[in-house]
C-alpha cells in the first residue's frame, strides 16, 4: 500500500493542479489561508485573501485554459 500525501483544502489541492499544470507561475500560502499568486513570470502579483476568492481565481483561470484550448482546436 502506498501513501500520498493529501492537500489539507480544496483551495491547496486547486493550486496545486494549477502549478503543476503551469496555469501560474508561482502560489504561496500564508498562514493566515490567504496566498500570493501570480500568473506570469512578469505579471502582477494576485492577493487572495481566502478561500473564497482562492476558488474564485482559480476556476477563472482552470476557465481561461479551457478557452484557450477550445480556440487552439477550432
Amino acid at each position: 500500500m502506498t501513501r500520498t500525501t493529501m492537500p489539507k483544502t480544496t483551495p491547496d489541492a486547486l493550486m496545486r493542479l494549477l502549478l503543476e499544470q503551469r496555469l501560474v507561475r508561482t502560489a504561496t500560502a500564508a498562514n493566515d489561508g490567504s496566498w500570493l499568486v501570480r500568473r506570469t513570470a512578469h505579471g502582477p502579483k494576485v492577493v487572495l485573501e481566502g478561500p473564497i476568492e482562492v476558488m474564485d481565481y482559480g476556476l477563472g483561470v482552470l476557465l481561461d485554459a479551457k478557452l484557450e484550448l477550445e480556440d487552439a482546436a477550432a
